[in-house]
């Protein structure tokens, strides 16, 4: 198993705290895509120089990443070069590998993870493992008077997934489901991995812990997903108190690094934090 993660100048400092939490608790060869001219040197500093190999590389553009999901985009479109960069890296990290790990940095690990996906994913031979939000995926859709084009019992949130499967020639089909059903792809990378492949393996929430549901309140989570545009460094409008203690969480792991972080960044988590509360 090797890992993999996405991520550009605007994402370092929650790469720092990312990183940090997921090397505290796993050791597992760890490939870092980064967008050419992005300066490392923080990354680089909280993380095993063994155990870490960085490609810089120009994230791909296309005409269609300008209208993909139309005006109903669930990600800032400036951010649709690196989503897509994510399935470029897919595809080139299973050729190295029999199974692939990729998470999103919005993310704070708690416990290790890799030692029980090598597990699960040993019972398989082949397919894709994540933890299923169908259910906010439904209630959204509905919310919103949206098209789901992904109508699947199972529809992983890709902010930690493995693949056990065959990836060539994945970009191109990205680009050419973006093509065919572009205008109802809101989250492209997602809708796309939920759309492609087939047979799906449901790994339990611990190892996706989207911070704002209830259900996870009662679990203890490997992994806690800061999912949604409020997040501990953003500024939001409405926040339930049950989210002050994955915030905490948060701040704690920035405080670890804090030498890393920048300080605008830092005292925005505690600010927020102290709003919460």
């Amino acid at each position: 198993m090797k890992a993999f993660v996405v991520l550009d100048e605007g994402y370092i400092n929650q790469a720092v705290v990312s990183l940090s939490s997921f090397f505290k608790y796993n050791r597992i060869e760890l490939i870092i895509y980064a967008e050419k001219g992005t300066d490392l040197e923080r990354v680089l500093a909280v993380v095993p120089e063994e155990l870490v190999e960085v490609r810089y590389v120009s994230f791909p553009q296309h005409d269609l990443f300008a209208s993909v999901g139309g005006n109903r985009l669930m990600v800032h479109r400036s951010a649709v070069p690196a989503i897509a960069q994510r399935i470029i890296a897919l595809e080139e990290v299973s050729a190295e590998t029999d199974c692939v790990l990729n998470f999103d940095l919005d993310t704070l690990f708690l416990g290790s993870v890799v030692p029980l996906l090598e597990e699960i994913t040993a019972e398989h031979k082949s397919g894709i493992f994540g933890v299923s939000e169908r259910e906010n995926r439904d209630k959204w859709m509905k919310q919103m008077k949206l098209k789901e084009i992904v109508n699947t019992p199972l529809y992983f949130n890709t902010g930690l997934m493995c693949y056990k499967a065959d990836c060539k020639g994945l970009y191109q089909k990205f680009i050419k489901t973006i093509e065919e059903k572009g205008n109802f792809m809101y989250c492209p990378e997602q809708d796309f991995v939920n759309l492609h492949f087939r047979k799906k393996h449901r790994l339990s929430g611990e190892f996706n812990a989207i911070w704002f549901n209830p259900g996870y309140k009662e679990m203890a989570p490997l992994m806690v997903h800061y999912l949604s545009m409020e997040k501990p460094w953003n500024r939001f409008i409405y926040l339930d108190f049950r989210a002050y203690a994955y915030w905490q969480k948060y701040l704690s792991a920035c405080e670890r690094v804090e030498g890393y972080l920048d300080r605008e960044f830092l005292e925005r988590v505690r600010s927020n934090v102290r709003r919460v509360k």
